[in-house]
């Protein structure tokens, strides 16, 4: 989730997106077996009841559609459940503070009141900050944690910290919702997606969420350093990174061996850490580089 708005000055490289980009938003094609609540979070239910359970986390401003493609294919063998945060997907936003905290005891219900043994957490962005806040504080409701990039702190202080809550949410501060895709799309959607087409189709889902919800998750989320808690989750951790050699150095990683060793200094805390860097590919890499990601995730699956 590090730096999604990367400036101005990378107009002129997108125009011309990689050469062999294969990005994809798949269709639905599993229809959900249970849509219910679970304190702050809508769940939809697919696949085989009974299997060994996975539990999906959705990035900022998206829902369950950013899942499809492992929906498809995964429910298949696996129960799979997946959550949309309030204020996103056409969910009403809700009042007060402690979001992560009240999202993970939201999870935490889930797992109890379904009887689940110690699913699978996978988190994208926020999902996967949130998946590792999970595991951090919950650690033997989880049997796996796949967080791909989401987790590592905006910045090694508080104050840092606060710096990129004022940057990043300032675009989306008292904006009408009308204006919300729009606004993505120019800081952060043509970003982080390569395929032209599916920044178009992306903007048109991510339009159904609440300029105030990203604002204050952006901020619940933002504010975290979950680094000294990673040596609490005791379940294999994986961490999925993109690069992108003309998206990452405006970020702070100039190549990927640099991106990969921050992120495997950064895991290297936890107990049983694994990085698997996928290149070329952007922020949303599960429509970047579709087959690379569902090797990989099958990888950390398997762990």
């Amino acid at each position: 989730m590090r730096r999604l708005a990367v400036g101005i000055t990378l107009l002129a490289l997108l125009c011309n997106p990689p050469v062999g980009a294969r990005a994809t938003v798949s269709a639905h094609h599993v229809a959900a077996t249970a849509t219910f609540e679970s304190g702050i979070l809508r769940v939809e239910r697919f696949g085989r009841a009974g299997a060994r359970a996975i539990v999906f986390i959705p990035a900022l401003f998206c829902g369950s559609w950013q899942w499809n493609a492992q929906i498809n294919a995964l429910s298949k063998s696996y129960d799979v459940f997946v959550v949309t945060l309030p204020g996103f997907d056409g969910r009403p936003m809700i009042s007060g503070d402690d979001l992560m905290n009240r999202a993970a005891r939201s999870i935490t219900a889930l797992i109890v009141a379904h009887h689940l043994s110690r699913p699978i957490v996978v988190g994208h962005s926020l999902g996967g900050t949130l998946a590792v806040f999970l595991a951090e504080r919950y650690p033997s409701d989880v049997s796996n944690v796949v967080t791909v990039e989401g987790g590592m702190p905006e910045g090694a202080t508080r104050a840092e910290r606060e710096q990129a809550v004022a940057r990043e949410t300032a675009p989306f501060r008292g904006i009408p919702a009308s204006r919300l895709g729009a606004v993505l799309r120019e800081q952060q959607l043509q970003y982080t997606i390569t395929g032209k087409a599916d920044v178009v189709t992306i903007e048109r889902y991510a339009s159904r969420s609440q300029p105030q919800a990203i604002v204050d998750w952006m901020r619940a989320a933002f504010l975290l350093d979950l680094t000294p808690g990673l040596s609490k989750i005791r379940a294999p951790f994986t961490v999925i990174v993109p690069f992108e050699p003309r998206i990452d150095p405006y970020v702070g990683f100039a190549t990927a061996d640099a991106k990969r060793a921050a992120y495997v200094r950064w895991a290297a805390h936890a107990r049983n850490p694994k990085v698997i860097l996928i290149q070329p590919a952007r922020h949303f890499v599960m429509f970047d580089e579709p087959e690379e990601f569902e090797r990989a995730l099958d990888a950390a699956l398997e762990r």
